[in-house]
């Protein structure tokens, strides 16, 4: 009899009931795993919401999951006595501690039983090899604010990770899937955001083992989770503390947690802001890619020797910034092996040697911008362009720049889609003599006109204006009005050179006097 009362435990919630002297010792558990369980074989339980290591179950929630406290406890094989502690609640009982998570009972638990697993999601068994914990608390940033888990100011828990003594995970906006952007290679920022990294041995049952990963990181490793690196925070100095929320502003460090998306893959093209050009295409590494400008029909013109200056721009696979307002549309390649060269609404990419050796020139630099005035930093919101090429008329007779016949390039206005822009010499300043005031000869030599707002370097938004032509808007050019030819179908045509006379409509230039 005394026998079978020693193996009954006591789950009440006074002083005497909660205190239990048997061993703790580690019991398997099927798909669980070891797990740790009092003298009696009764499964301890750890509580998520638990993570400053201070008991927030209290009141009604000891019902359900009553407090262990064992004053002499004996751990058992596999187990460090010095993972234990004793704290003292808010009620003013003692509770037992295992690597500072306060340990539970569960009260529908028999012997053996692990019921409690994943209750609410918040209740866990207890297991000696936790690699990664969860917590449930509120965000409270360096800045001493309240943190949603969208990283605005207020109140709420969120659920995130921690390692098995309760300090905080976090991730990184800026970094790509499996790339971590922010450790120097010197490891002297390391304390600023520590790696982290723990051989994936346990895990609550609600988090899958093949989310996580391991890179490396100049020769360190460093866990990944869902391709995200995983890092501390060096402020967090105590269990709990999720202070890197608001560091250096909300939302760049968030917490890692089952929210945690998937990393993005490493951009193979991406937008810098360059303070005088503004939005710039680049690579992956931040170098400036270009366009030519004699490259009118989409064939690449930079061949030979060129490439020594010009190198060629091609990644196999296109990967956009998240966020980026790239459309995949616009992208292109031509040639095939080793020419093959990606193009931006039609046109070749290049890098820029300025060694003339082949060697790029180093991120955030442009300095082939304007260079020999054919070629020009690539950019997405150009309102007009440049080309540079041969003048074929409608006749197919080749022209100069004199409307003479002969060869020679040219160099000439663009829409961005590489469509040639014409001045009629019949008109006038600010004033359209040809359009009719019904626009049907509009076909023939259709208006133009764009919100003028990015050029390449060498023109000036000064010499741009605009007009009204019965109703609708037209560009005009140091007053000329600016005209599309109707028989230019494909792009870097410009048959209009030679209608109805050569000279009649010439092509807009730099160089085209002003209007009188």
């Amino acid at each position: 009899m005394v026998v079978l009362l020693l193996s009954v435990p006591f789950f009440g919630c006074s002083d005497d009931d909660s205190v239990n002297t048997g061993l703790v010792s580690l019991q398997p558990s099927g798909s669980l795993g070891d797990i740790l369980v009092d003298g009696n074989g009764r499964t301890l339980y750890v509580f998520t919401k638990d993570v400053s290591g201070q008991s927030l179950c209290t009141g009604g929630c000891l019902s359900d999951w009553p407090i262990y406290f064992a004053p002499n406890l004996q751990p058992g094989p596999g187990i460090d006595i010095s993972d234990f502690t004793t704290i003292t609640r808010s009620d003013g009982a003692s509770q037992t501690a295992y690597k500072g998570w306060p340990l539970y009972y569960y009260t529908p638990d028999g012997i053996g039983d692990t019921n409690g697993e994943a209750v609410g999601n918040v209740w866990f068994v207890a297991k000696p090899n936790y690699s990664i914990m969860l917590a449930d608390a509120q965000l409270v940033g360096h800045d001493g604010k309240n943190y949603t888990s969208t990283y605005q100011e207020g109140v709420g828990e969120t659920q995130y990770f921690v390692d098995a003594f309760g300090r905080t995970l976090y991730t990184f906006i800026v970094d790509f899937k499996d790339q971590n952007n922010f450790t120097a290679p010197d490891l002297s920022n390391n304390g600023v955001w520590p790696i982290f990294d723990v051989d994936i041995d346990a895990l609550p049952s609600t988090l899958n083992a093949s989310d996580f990963g391991e890179i490396d990181v100049y020769g360190n490793s460093q866990l990944t989770y869902k391709g995200n690196p995983l890092y501390y925070f060096g402020q967090d100095t105590q269990r709990g503390e999720n202070k890197g929320v608001s560091f250096p502003s909300p939302g760049i460090w968030p917490v890692a947690g089952p929210q945690t998306t998937v990393a993005p893959d490493e951009p193979t093209i991406m937008l810098r802001e360059d303070a005088t050009l503004g939005n710039v295409l680049t690579d992956n590494q931040g170098r400036t890619l270009y366009f030519f400008a004699r490259e009118t029909k989409g064939v690449g013109a930079c061949t030979g020797a060129c490439l020594n200056r010009w190198p060629i721009f091609n990644v196999e696979e296109l990967v956009f910034e998240p966020g980026s307002t790239f459309v995949e549309s616009d992208f292109g390649s031509i040639g095939d092996g080793a020419s093959k060269q990606r193009t931006y609404k039609g046109r070749p990419l290049y890098y820029y040697s300025p060694t003339n050796d082949g060697v790029v020139e180093p991120a955030g630099q442009s300095g082939g911008d304007n260079f020999g005035t054919v070629w020009f930093v690539a950019k997405p919101d150009y309102s007009l362009m440049v080309a540079s090429a041969q003048l074929v008329g409608l006749d197919g007779k080749n022209y100069t720049n004199a409307y003479v016949e002969g060869t020679g390039n040219t160099r000439y206005f663009t829409d961005v889609q590489g469509r040639t822009l014409y001045t009629f010499t019949n008109d006038s300043e600010n004033t359209n003599t040809f359009t009719l005031p019904d626009f049907s000869n509009d076909g023939a030599w259709p208006i133009f006109h764009v919100d003028i707002e990015n050029l390449p370097t060498g023109m000036n938004a000064s010499d741009f204006g605009e007009i009204d032509v019965h109703g609708r808007t037209q560009l005009t050019y140091r007053g000329w009005p600016v005209y599309y030819f109707g028989q230019d179908a494909a792009t870097g045509d410009n048959k209009g050179v030679s209608v109805p006379v050569p000279g009649k409509w010439p092509v807009l230039t730099a160089d085209t006097a002003p209007a009188l």
